[in-house]
């Protein structure tokens, strides 16, 4: 089923996030958009696969994956096989820019979803909020919204594929390790003796495919994480996070946490 959600210009200022569109179990065509949409897009690989084509790089959607793509962004998708089902939103609004370099969601591509489930309930809510048809829908939705794009942050990782969308079991297995282990005390030698290989193989194998090293990438990935932390549980103190998040002295949480969003931990804390 697929949504359009019109809303007035009045509302729009008012509220900073702004649900465009829903899709929900849809099943989806070939598109061309050379100038894309004047909105964010995110798209879920549901069951088949698909071909996104995003600025002259090609992308491989299936199951498990979600594909983001900016406003004004040339693109085109089409089905590989006979059957490519997705869920897919469109929305915009005053906040949206800002909320999603802090989310770390602004880039175009590919993101790896944990569990895709936690993500599909949100849609499964806005669809619901859609068809009651009240007239505070903009504002439940946009609640809604806020609360999809937190949940997807903290269940994604952004994975930089190749030109033909491929990327190596081993780097998608040591990705998914970083994501389960992230809070315990990591290092490139221990990757190494995991999966078999020598450490320096690991790092230029996933250097190759994603652009940054395990480390720098794991780095990422608690940045992300006390980020959503920081959001969902404001109780905690900075010390609290970073032990939750694999940093286990304060002060280099508080330098490493700066240097990847501008601002201290109780500053964006407060924010």
């Amino acid at each position: 089923m697929e949504y359009s959600i019109r809303t007035t210009k009045q509302t729009y200022r008012k509220i900073p996030l702004v649900l465009r569109m829903l899709g929900v179990h849809f099943k989806q065509d070939t598109i061309l958009r050379e100038t894309g949409l004047p909105m964010w897009q995110i798209f879920f690989g549901v069951s088949g696969k698909g071909i996104f084509r995003i600025e002259g790089k090609q992308y491989v959607l299936e199951k498990g994956h979600a594909v983001i793509l900016p406003p004004d962004t040339a693109h085109s998708y089409t089905a590989e096989g006979e059957e490519w089902i997705v869920h897919f939103l469109g929305f915009s609004g005053n906040s949206c820019q800002k909320l999603l370099t802090d989310l770390e969601l602004y880039r175009a591509g590919v993101y790896r979803i944990r569990r895709p489930e936690h993500c599909f309930s949100s849609l499964q809510r806005m669809e619901e909020i859609i068809r009651e048809k009240d007239v505070d829908q903009n504002r439940r939705l946009s609640a809604e919204l806020y609360s999809f794009l937190l949940t997807f942050a903290h269940e994604s990782s952004f994975i930089l594929t190749s030109e033909t969308g491929q990327s190596p079991g081993l780097v998608l297995d040591i990705i998914h390790y970083l994501e389960e282990h992230y809070a315990e005390d990591l290092s490139l030698t221990q990757l190494g003796s995991v999966f078999h290989r020598t450490p320096e193989y690991l790092c230029s194998l996933f250097k190759e495919e994603t652009g940054l090293t395990p480390m720098r990438y794991l780095i990422q990935i608690r940045i992300g994480r006390a980020k959503w932390l920081m959001t969902e549980e404001p109780q905690l103190t900075a010390r609290e996070i970073g032990e939750r998040c694999g940093f286990h002295s304060p002060s280099y949480f508080g330098k490493v946490f700066r240097e990847h969003t501008g601002v201290t931990p109780l500053m964006f804390s407060h924010h």
